[in-house]
């Protein structure tokens, strides 16, 4: 009779089936092991050895259970690390992974556990290159990356030290950057809606009001006079085309509230309306 590993529960007064063939899979480590003649289950290389299974070998429930456990762990140990290759994951990542992969709970976290041990799932060493990727190569604000790693499910206090990668000298240098982009697309802009646009599009990169505050003084959203009335004209002689259908006091009106909307100075605005209507008598 072939001998039982110590491992392997006993089952007295009850003939067990035996290993009748051990077969390779098409995939690299992966066996078919067939009890009785009949296909019973799959097995990992690594499970194999571990307990040294061979022809002839008696397989208990309990020892068929035990196995097939092993080789799920097998599975989702070696998903992990493939899932691990192609980039640094948080923790959450990994189990989300592998639950969506239709491993049990109770699985994906000793896979889990054993990854940390071993230093390849690590939050804080996660989150501080995420934290510097976002800042060098993306100019992402702190509130942005803090709202990232959040849903990636880091800890708030690991991510409080993951943000000291990114100093404020840095967090002000890339506001500025984004600020002058802004100043390019803006050109047709008046100086008060220019800022405004400067303010919206470095509150929805992440950075905080007094991040703002500071990245302002740096730039200037202030047009000179006659830069100023040139965006005015622009503007303004698409609004009066646009009120073609009215006339006097109603489309004077009409524009002068159109272009108050889009920030222009009053002074401005009456001087392009005393323009159009000598044009027009």
């Amino acid at each position: 009779m072939a001998l039982i590993p110590n491992d392997q529960p006993k089952n007295e007064g009850k003939t067990n089936p035996k290993i009748t063939k051990i077969e390779t899979q098409k995939r690299k480590g992966r066996y078919n092991v067939y009890l009785d003649g009949e296909y019973a289950f799959p097995i990992d290389e690594s499970v194999l050895v571990n307990h040294v299974l061979f022809k002839g070998m008696e397989i208990s429930k309990e020892f068929q259970k035990q196995l097939e456990e092993e080789d799920d762990f097998s599975k989702a140990f070696s998903r992990a690390v493939n899932y691990l290759s192609y980039s640094l994951r948080s923790e959450r990542e990994v189990r989300d992974d592998l639950l969506k992969h239709e491993f049990s709970l109770e699985t994906a976290e000793k896979a889990i556990e054993k990854l940390k041990t071993m230093k390849y799932i690590d939050d804080l060493t996660y989150a501080e290159s995420y934290t510097r990727t976002a800042a060098n190569l993306n100019g992402k604000g702190p509130y942005t990356i803090r709202q990232e790693l959040k849903k990636r499910g880091v800890h708030e206090t690991i991510i409080e030290q993951a943000l000291m990668q990114y100093p404020l000298e840095q967090r002000i240098e890339n506001g500025v950057a984004a600020a002058n982009k802004v100043l390019k697309r803006t050109k047709q802009s008046s100086s008060k809606e220019t800022a405004n646009k400067v303010r919206q599009n470095l509150m929805q990169k992440g950075f905080n009001s007094d991040e703002i505050t500071e990245i302002l003084t740096h730039i200037d959203t202030e047009k000179e006079e006659d830069d100023e009335y040139e965006a005015l004209k622009k503007h303004g002689e698409k609004i009066w085309r646009k009120q073609s259908k009215l006339t006097g006091s109603k489309k004077i009106q009409k524009v002068k509230t159109n272009l108050y909307q889009k920030g222009f100075d009053g002074e401005l605005i009456t001087q392009f309306i005393n323009e159009k209507e000598l044009e027009e008598e």
